[in-house]
């Protein structure tokens, strides 16, 4: 791609990353907090309130939804500057979409689950965690997937429109 590209879409997912990764850090952190019947006894995977009722939504529906966006933002973006000759058809651009979303999702999905089985496999029977400390740390992990799924979708772009 070309330098001119390259610093428009450098800004704009900058600009993006920032606002995602704002947004979700403090979403994230206080959906659980507030969601937990007792902070100093949270579980995994048992009780009314565990913690995976709220990451385990977060690392599937996060990817899928911010990828969308994002890519949709930055497709529009270049078009609208004219800043491609290539154009592909919604079709083929709907497709992309979704496809790299998915991808994302299952991936972090897959993830996330398969190191909170490690824990609890690694933990004592019946260990609960503060739930204050889980509320920072579930939207320190929402900002970082926030940023990175900006990020990583807007060199997926550059695949999409060769110059």
């Amino acid at each position: 791609m070309n330098p001119r590209i390259n610093n428009v879409l450098e800004k704009f997912s900058q600009r993006q990353a920032i606002f995602y990764f704002t947004t979700n850090l403090v979403i994230n952190a206080l959906v659980p907090y507030y969601g937990f019947d007792d902070l100093n006894n949270v579980y995994l995977f048992q009780g009314e309130h565990p913690v995976a009722r709220f990451l385990l939504p977060m690392a599937l529906l996060l990817p899928f939804f911010i990828t969308i966006d994002i890519l949709n933002k930055t497709t529009t973006l270049l078009e609208k500057r004219q800043l491609v000759s290539f154009i592909p058809s919604k079709q083929i651009k709907l497709r992309f979409m979704l496809k790299t979303a998915t991808i994302n999702a299952i991936i972090t999905l897959v993830l996330t689950l398969a190191a909170m089985v490690g824990v609890y496999l690694c933990l004592p029977e019946n260990y609960s965690f503060n739930g204050i400390l889980l509320s920072v740390l579930s939207g320190i992990l929402a900002g970082g997937m926030a940023v990175f799924f900006t990020l990583q979708p807007v060199r997926k772009v550059k695949k999409l429109y060769p110059h």
